[in-house]
């Protein structure tokens, strides 16, 4: 006979981990978005910038204030 899983433990241990990830995703979104309003007060297009980070270009529109 096996033992029961820790499932106490075990989903504790998986909610750490999805927060953890959350931090980490929202760190990386904020980076970009800094990233590319440098880069196209630089100079560079809202599409060439979207295409680099692999974001719609809406995204970048509404980084920069331009879309509500």
């Amino acid at each position: 006979m096996t033992a029961e899983p820790d499932w106490p433990e075990r989903l504790a241990s998986a909610g750490r981990r999805l927060a953890a990830a959350r931090a980490e995703e929202a760190a990386a979104r904020e980076q970009a978005r800094e990233l590319a309003i440098a880069a196209i007060a630089a100079g560079q297009t809202e599409a060439g910038v979207a295409r680099a980070l692999g974001v719609d270009r809406m995204a970048v529109r509404n980084w920069l204030g331009k879309r509500k």
